[in-house]
C-alpha cells in the first residue's frame, strides 16, 4: 500500500507537480496523424496533463500544439479558421502560427506592433510512426525520442490507436504490467474448466506458456531496475528441469509491454490527459506485414484495440453501460462475460475509482512488479525535486529492447545473470 502523500505525489499530473514535472520531461503521444485531417483541416481539442489545447496542421502541412485560449480576451481557439498557414481567432481575427507567434492583428492599426508583444503558449511537435508526438518541458532540456522498433518499421507492420480511460494513468500501467492478471480476467471459462486438455495441447505443440501458465500455478515474481524503467520477471513451475519464465517491461513514465502470443507484439503507453483522465494507446507490431484481414478487425476494436463510438476515441463499452457485460457469457464462455477485450480492463481499472486509494490495499507477493514501478516513478520524481534530471529521457535507443518468454534451468534464482535471457529481452534490438 502507499500512504496517502505517496499517493497524490504518484497521480496528480498538473503543472508544478513531482509527478506532472516527471511527465514534461518526455515526449508524448498526443494524436495519430490522420486525427488531424491534413492541411487546413478542422482543429482538434487536445488535453494533456491538465492544459487544454488545440491541434491544428496548417497550409504548408506544419502541426501546431497550442494552448487553446486567445491571448486577446480568452476566445477558444479551437472555434478558430485554419487558412492561409495560421490559426485565425473568430472574436477579432489575430492569427497564429504552429509556434504560436502572432502574425496578424488586424483589429489594431496597422501603425501597432503590439502583435510582436503577444504569443500563445505552444509546444513542439515530431511525427513518428504515423503518431505525434509532443514535449512540454523546458525548451534547453529537450529529451530525445524513445527509439521505440515500431517507429521505425514500414506502415503495413503495424498499427495503434488510441481511446479515453476513465481513471488516473498509474492505475492504468499498473494493469499493464501485471502478469498474473491475464489468467483469470482476459481467460475462457473453457481454460478453467479443460486446464488438463489445454496442458496436454500445449505439451505436443511445445508451448510452455499453455502448459505451464494456468491458473493453478501462481508465478513467482522478480523485478529488475534498467536504465529505462523495470522489468518484471515471472517464473513459472515447469518439469523437468526448466521453468518457463515471462518478461514484461515497464519503460519510463507510462509506456508498457506484455510477451507476444500471437505472432504480434504490443505495447501501449497510459498517457494522462489529467489526474482522473488517461489516453490509452496501443500498439502492434509485427514482423511481417499485418494481413488486410487483421487490420481491418483492429480498426473496428479486435484484441488490444478496443471498439469506439465513430469519428470519437470513447469506447463503446463503458462504465455507463456497465461495459456491456453480459452474465449468461461469464457464467458459461468468459471469466468476465465483457467482450471487448480492453473493456475487461478498464472494468477493473476504472472500478476502483478516478483515484484508487492505494493505503487501503493488502498487496500480495505477484504485486512486486507493482510496488517496483510506484517506487521507480517517485524516485523520478524526488530525484527531479533534487535537480536530478531523469536519464532515461536523454537515451532514446535505451527503449530499443523487446518483452520475451523462455525457459530456464529450475536452480535459477535471478534470472538477469543467466544468458539464456539475453535473447528473450536484456540486449538491445538491432
Amino acid at each position: 500500500m502507499l500512504s496517502i502523500q505517496d499517493n497524490e505525489k504518484l497521480t496528480r499530473v498538473s503543472a508544478g507537480t513531482p509527478m506532472g514535472d516527471i511527465m514534461r520531461r518526455y515526449w508524448m503521444p498526443f494524436l495519430n496523424v490522420e486525427d488531424l485531417g491534413g492541411p487546413d483541416g478542422v482543429p482538434v481539442r487536445v488535453r494533456l496533463l491538465g492544459e487544454d489545447l488545440v491541434a491544428f496542421c496548417d497550409t504548408s502541412g506544419r502541426v501546431g500544439l497550442v494552448s487553446k485560449e486567445c491571448p486577446h480576451r480568452l476566445a477558444d481557439l479551437w472555434y478558430g479558421r485554419n487558412e492561409e498557414d495560421g490559426l485565425r481567432c473568430t472574436y477579432h481575427g489575430w492569427k497564429y502560427d504552429t509556434t504560436g507567434t502572432c502574425i496578424d492583428m488586424p483589429s489594431e492599426h496597422k501603425a501597432s506592433n503590439f502583435k510582436e508583444k503577444v504569443h500563445l503558449t505552444s509546444y513542439p511537435v515530431e511525427e513518428h510512426g504515423g503518431i505525434l508526438f509532443t514535449y512540454m518541458g523546458p525548451k534547453e532540456l529537450t529529451p530525445e525520442i524513445p527509439q521505440f522498433e515500431w517507429m521505425n518499421v514500414p506502415a503495413r507492420h503495424r498499427f495503434s490507436s488510441w481511446n479515453v480511460e476513465e481513471c488516473n494513468f498509474a492505475q492504468a500501467i499498473e494493469g499493464g504490467i501485471d502478469t498474473v492478471h491475464s489468467v483469470y480476467l482476459h481467460s475462457s471459462m473453457d481454460s478453467h474448466r479443460n486446464r488438463e486438455e489445454w496442458q496436454d495441447a500445449g505439451k505436443k505443440a511445445g508451448n510452455p506458456r499453455l502448459r505451464f501458465r494456468t491458473d493453478d500455478n501462481p508465478p513467482q515474481l522478480q523485478t529488475h531496475d534498467t536504465d529505462y524503467g523495470v522489468v518484471v520477471g515471472a517464473k513459472y513451475d515447469g518439469d523437468e528441469g526448466l521453468d518457463y519464465w515471462r518478461f514484461n517491461l515497464f519503460w519510463m513514465p507510462f509506456w508498457t509491454a506484455p510477451p507476444g502470443s500471437t505472432g504480434h507484439k504490443s505495447i501501449h503507453a497510459f498517457v494522462p490527459i489529467d489526474d482522473v483522465t488517461t489516453m490509452r494507446w496501443s500498439f502492434t507490431l509485427s514482423d511481417t506485414p499485418i494481413p488486410a484481414r487483421d487490420l481491418a478487425a483492429m480498426r473496428k476494436g479486435s484484441g488490444l484495440h478496443s471498439e469506439v463510438y465513430p469519428g470519437t476515441h470513447n469506447p463503446t463499452h463503458h462504465k455507463r453501460n456497465n461495459y456491456q457485460i453480459d452474465r449468461e457469457m461469464q457464467r458459461l464462455e468468459t471469466y468476465t462475460g465483457i467482450k471487448d477485450f480492453g473493456a475487461q480492463d478498464y472494468s477493473v481499472q476504472e472500478g476502483m475509482g478516478l483515484i484508487s486509494n492505494r493505503n487501503h490495499e493488502h498487496l500480495a507477493t505477484t504485486d512486486i512488479g507493482i510496488i517496483a514501478m510506484r517506487r521507480r516513478l517517485l524516485r523520478a520524481a524526488n530525484d527531479l525535486a533534487e535537480g536530478i534530471q531523469p536519464a532515461s529521457a536523454h537515451d532514446g535507443a535505451a527503449y530499443l529492447v523487446r518483452p520475451g518468454d523462455t525457459q530456464l534451468p529450475s536452480d535459477v534464482d535471478r534470472w538477469p545473470e543467466h544468458e539464456n535471457t539475453v535473447t528473450a529481452l536484456t540486449a538491445n534490438w538491432k
